[in-house]
């Protein structure tokens, strides 16, 4: 609703420049902090948990304001376990003033997390090491902020981003839990 109510605010403050030159492809490279916990709660907490990621995007319409990302990240996490995943977003950038945007992104993907200590299972009367860890669906939606300068040399383009992750099948008993995802990064646009 927020997002409709604010479309038009944008699409009339964009600035030509920063919206008609734009390079498909540029390398995204964040470090990031991963957090299983409900959104915005706790926000402390979004910092316990490092990783990386690294990505790319291409334009639907030749600018920087509609693209397609896909990323593919590792975290650490030692309570909940270890993990990597891969997604891929729809992302609205408008340049709503000098360079600056703010962005908003949907998507879907798939994360893989590790059983932080050994697992087991009961089996035919006994415990057995189960292995591996548990494939989720994952579904982030985010919202960010960064700067755009284009440049027809090499330059960066920097973001903080905040995505909640709602995830599908992490056990029997929660089919639904969630992620957050806070990010800062720079998106490398290579003079090719």
């Amino acid at each position: 609703m927020v997002f409709w109510l604010l479309l038009p605010a944008f699409s009339f403050a964009q600035s030509e420049v920063a919206d008609t030159d734009y390079r498909n492809f540029p390398i995204i490279v964040s470090l990031q902090f991963h957090n299983f916990a409900l959104p915005f709660h706790d926000l402390g907490s979004n910092f316990m948990h490092v990783g990386i990621s690294l990505g790319t995007e291409v334009s639907f319409n030749g600018k920087q304001n509609w693209v397609q990302q896909f990323q593919a990240g590792y975290y650490l996490n030692k309570e909940m376990g270890n993990g990597f995943f891969t997604y891929t977003q729809t992302v609205f950038r408008p340049t709503v003033f000098s360079n600056f945007y703010p962005e908003i992104k949907a998507g879907i993907g798939w994360q893989r997390t590790f059983h932080p200590v050994d697992a087991y299972k009961f089996e035919d009367g006994s415990y057995v090491p189960t292995p591996g860890g548990k494939s989720q669906l994952i579904v982030p939606l985010g919202v960010s902020v960064g700067y755009n300068k284009y440049s027809e040399q090499t330059y960066l383009s920097p973001f903080v981003s905040f995505q909640v992750v709602p995830s599908l099948f992490y056990n029997d008993g929660i089919p639904l839990s969630f992620y957050s995802l806070f990010q800062v990064g720079t998106r490398i646009h290579l003079k090719y």
